[in-house]
């Protein structure tokens, strides 16, 4: 995990540096019309899917022309298993894929001197992983900014429509693989990978949740930031 937060500073070169001190109503109108101009300044065109509407959706073609122009303020996070991310990922993309590595990011991410401007979010095909992950960024952007509604320090996040998948499927894509190949999260030679994984994903999701219940005990409602 330290290697890809140690890779990251190179990315954070966005001319779109929003200081919180900027934003001094929680509920200033102004504030929102602001917020809502950023957006639009930012916003790429968007993917319509009827799974996963609440987040916005960007196609291979429109990472792949974001990547031909060499734009250096966009941080990809590849949230697949170490072995699929081995076997090809796009260039510049770093693997996170656990909860508490995202939460590490995160921290890393909101103390650094300059902020991506556009973080992109995907797995093998974004269906399941890239999402959830992608949420959880948002909700602790939201909980970050608490006090700042509807202030986020890093409004403009996407998930890769397809995933890698598709990605790799587009000749015009491939030149930003490395390696130039896919290997599938259920690839026969990697089963045991696989297992090891998903096992530990198990544990950790249960550790989670055993720290929010005794939070809940103690300190009443868990509350969960929506986007």
């Amino acid at each position: 995990m330290s290697h890809y937060l140690d890779i990251l500073s190179p990315l954070f070169s966005s001319p779109f540096i929003r200081s919180k001190s900027k934003i001094q109503s929680r509920n200033s109108s102004v504030v929102k019309n602001l917020q809502v101009l950023f957006d639009e300044q930012l916003s790429l065109p968007l993917v319509k899917r009827s799974s996963h509407p609440d987040l916005k959706r960007i196609s291979s073609k429109t990472l792949a022309s974001l990547l031909d122009k060499q734009t250096n303020n966009i941080l990809i996070i590849d949230a697949r298993y170490p072995f699929e991310y081995s076997g090809g990922h796009i260039i510049s993309a770093i693997n996170i894929y656990t909860e508490n590595d995202l939460r590490l990011l995160f921290t890393k991410l909101i103390s650094s001197s300059c902020y991506p401007s556009i973080i992109i979010f995907h797995c093998e095909f974004s269906s399941e992983r890239g999402p959830r992950l992608s949420r959880l960024f948002r909700s602790l952007d939201r909980q970050y900014n608490i006090s700042n509604y509807p202030h986020l320090s890093f409004p403009s996040i996407y998930l890769l429509d397809g995933g890698y998948a598709d990605f790799y499927k587009h000749s015009f894509c491939k030149q930003y693989c490395e390696p130039k190949s896919y290997i599938s999260m259920y690839e026969q030679q990697y089963t045991q990978e696989l297992k090891i994984y998903r096992h530990a994903k198990k544990i950790a999701n249960g550790r989670i949740i055993t720290k929010k219940l005794i939070e809940q005990q103690h300190q009443g409602p868990i509350q969960f930031c929506l986007s």
